[in-house]
């Protein structure tokens, strides 16, 4: 994991400044979303993945970001394996909260969950089969979160609330074809580019 949880300390009363890509994590995750509010969930590990890769290549978040996460070609387009390290550790630290949803969902929404299923064949799967977890902050976490915030510059906290907003709850279908076009040297190992791509 890139930072050590447990041994941060706030340089102030009210303020850590942001080092590190789970940093960035914590903090888009605690910003203000579709409905203006603090904390809303992000959901499915697709989605917070590519708003994550979004945010590497801002010039606000780069070099924080691409420190510590690396996203290369995989299959379902840029991919960063310390992602998910992240999240388990901050599960395990109880700074976030992961749920599942069992709304019925597309095979694409699943598919960064690492099953690596067939996508091109079946877009309704039974609910009973699939789910899609929702990454959400625990008390603890948006206290955390709040010292980080306030070590952002007011641009980059207004980056995140607009990504968020952008991203959050729009079809999963437009955040990867958005991805997808305006990135396609990060597609070429990806089995879904073909629908991403063909299927406007």
């Amino acid at each position: 994991m890139n930072t050590e949880i447990t041994n941060i300390s706030p340089n102030s009363e009210n303020v850590w400044e942001p080092e590190s890509a789970l940093d960035i994590l914590i903090v888009l995750l605690y910003s203000k979303g579709r409905f203006g509010v603090l904390n809303e969930p992000i959901e499915g590990i697709t989605r917070l993945d590519k708003i994550m890769f979004l945010l590497s290549g801002d010039e606000r978040f780069k070099s924080i970001i691409n420190q510590g996460y690396t996203f290369e070609a995989d299959n379902f387009g840029p991919f960063a394996s310390e992602l998910f390290d992240d999240l388990e550790a901050l599960k395990h630290e109880k700074i976030i909260q992961i749920t599942s949803s069992r709304e019925p969902v597309t095979r694409i929404e699943v598919a960064d969950e690492k099953k690596v299923i067939d996508v091109e064949e079946d877009d309704n799967p039974s609910d009973t089969d699939f789910s899609v977890n929702v990454y959400q902050l625990t008390p603890q976490g948006q206290e955390i979160a709040e010292l980080i915030w306030n070590g952002l510059s007011i641009e980059q906290q207004m980056k995140l609330i607009e990504v968020k907003k952008t991203w959050q709850t729009r079809p999963l279908s437009d955040l990867l074809h958005f991805v997808y076009t305006r990135y396609p040297e990060t597609i070429a190992k990806s089995k879904i580019k073909d629908k991403v791509l063909n299927n406007r």
